[in-house]
């Protein structure tokens, strides 16, 4: 990979909701047989309890520096700073970090957040970066932002991420079946502020709740569900 063998230094950009799912562990080897730096950023951290976060960086420490930020509040941006610093080579004039993950999961955001102003351009749709973007952190350091790597095996975890478009998805309901599987039922029970005993029922309750009456409603409950999972509205999460 391109990003690789230019950087000095990785950022493998996490959601903090389900960090483990998100990592991509053949990148990672890839990454330690170049003799590469690695840093794991949980991004999103804002949505999920911090002794969450705590037990995900001790866990994930015992292999790659781990740190979890916040683009929304700024939350750890100097902790990341601090850690790209510690592990730069000294001997090096110019140090280039590269950022990679899964889309959706906040590279450029996170690229703003340590240059500390917009310089490149972010959007929720998936895709949006579309080659490799040069940033100037400083004088020294040089940000590499790559666009999201995608698996199309994973295709229910990717819409989870929000990395596919959700039209494009078949059977949304698997994907959301497959979040409700990990997050279980309170979640859905907060948000909807809805009472139900399956997934079938909690459908059910959804299509009275939106009075969608028409013969694509499971489709149209799927999206609304992954929708408001995207924007935090729906808070779970596991390891």
């Amino acid at each position: 990979m391109e990003i690789i063998s230019r950087s000095d230094i990785l950022l493998e950009i996490l959601d903090s909701r389900f960090p483990k799912s998100c990592r991509l562990y053949s990148i990672e080897k890839y990454i330690k047989n170049f003799n590469k730096k690695l840093i794991l950023v949980l991004n999103k951290s804002d949505l999920v309890p911090e002794d969450f976060l705590d037990i995900v960086v001790d866990a994930f420490n015992n292999e790659f520096p781990t740190v979890y930020v916040s683009t929304k509040t700024r939350r750890g941006s100097r902790l990341l700073r601090k850690m790209i610093k510690d592990i730069s080579n000294k001997n090096k004039e110019k140090i280039y970090i590269g950022l990679f993950g899964y889309p959706n999961t906040g590279k450029s955001s996170i690229s703003n957040l340590l240059t500390g102003r917009k310089r490149s351009l972010t959007s929720p749709s998936p895709g949006f970066t579309k080659g490799l973007q040069m940033i100037r952190l400083s004088r020294r350091y040089y940000i590499i932002d790559s666009p999201g790597i995608i698996l199309p095996r994973e295709e229910y975890k990717m819409a989870i991420l929000g990395s596919i478009r959700i039209e494009n998805i078949k059977f949304p309901e698997k994907a959301v079946f497959y979040l409700y599987k990990h997050i279980g039922k309170s979640p859905f029970k907060d948000y909807y502020n809805i009472e139900f005993n399956n997934f079938k029922d909690l459908y059910d309750k959804l299509r009275k709740k939106y009075n969608i009456k028409d013969k694509n409603w499971i489709k149209r409950i799927s999206i609304i569900i992954l929708n408001d999972w995207y924007k935090g509205n729906i808070r779970g999460y596991w390891l």
